[in-house]
């Protein structure tokens, strides 16, 4: 879960600078996008490093896996196509619902793995893993993704949002202090989500793009049907990068236990800082 909010206004960080004056504001568009553009050249040469040091082996995914994988994926647009925009109606049903919904899709790809002779331990390297190194591997990428992330964000939000466009995860959370919501939200974002998407959406989806279309075109396809997903528009440019750089760890680790525990590492940093700024939002 990515949060897109606005914790101070632009006079306030720049006092000096006429934020009326449309030369100014073509001035900073300009630096920002300039800026953007080198920031993504220096990662894309990192990520071809990565990629060049990759020890993900190729997968013995079939043409089955595509047959599943195309249905997933179309299941997940014809709904990413008749939700986007529409006010969502956030509730503890809906949130039971929707990590029954995870269990299920992760239990079918399982399943058919297993008819099939595929053990998704040994696949998705879920073998029992080395959390110390892990862990530092999975911190260390998320580091060096958040300048990136915030830029992409900071540069493109103001073409897709309006102050007032919260998610509604991030508006149900603050308005419904409760115990059973917090807790409910809080094991959605730090454990269902982190667990079940890594394995949907870079195991299952990422590894059969990979082996049937290559690494590029399999990187950009699933981080962007990832990002499409959370249904929130203002949230697409950070949660591609994060999806990008998953990817990423994933090829370099050959391993999901990283992405899990880096994935799970930025929803708990985005809701610690969720409730720090939380005025802001409201």
């Amino acid at each position: 879960m990515l949060l897109s909010t606005t914790t101070a206004s632009p006079t306030a960080v720049a006092p000096f600078l006429d934020f009326t004056n449309p030369t100014v504001l073509m001035s900073i568009t300009i630096g920002g996008f300039l800026l953007l553009a080198l920031a993504l050249l220096f990662y894309g040469w990192l990520g071809s490093r990565i990629l060049k040091k990759s020890t993900l082996p190729e997968q013995p995914f079939t043409l089955v896996d595509v047959g599943v994988a195309s249905l997933l994926a179309g299941w997940l647009i014809w709904v990413i196509c008749n939700s986007f925009g529409q006010d969502e109606q956030i509730n503890l049903t809906l949130i039971a619902l929707n990590s029954l919904l995870y269990f299920c899709l992760v239990g079918g790809i399982t399943g058919i793995l297993y008819f099939r002779h595929l053990k998704p331990v040994a696949l998705f390297g879920l073998h029992p893993p080395h959390f110390g190194k892990t862990i530092k591997l999975a911190l260390l990428y998320l580091a060096a993704v958040y300048p990136l992330l915030i830029l992409s964000q900071s540069a493109l939000q103001p073409f897709v949002s309006n102050k007032n466009d919260v998610q509604s995860l991030v508006l149900y959370f603050l308005k419904h202090p409760g115990w059973k919501e917090r807790c409910a939200l809080i094991a959605m974002a730090t454990l269902v989500a982190p667990i079940a998407e890594e394995f949907i959406f870079r195991g299952y989806l990422y590894g059969v793009m990979r082996r049937f279309l290559g690494r590029v075109p399999g990187i950009a396809l699933s981080s962007l049907l990832f990002a499409a997903m959370h249904l929130h528009l203002p949230s697409m440019p950070g949660l591609t990068v994060l999806a990008v750089a998953l990817c990423l760890l994933y090829e370099r680790t050959g391993s999901l236990w990283a992405n899990i525990m880096a994935h799970a590492t930025f929803n708990t940093i985005s809701i610690v800082m969720l409730l720090i700024f939380k005025e802001a939002v409201i």
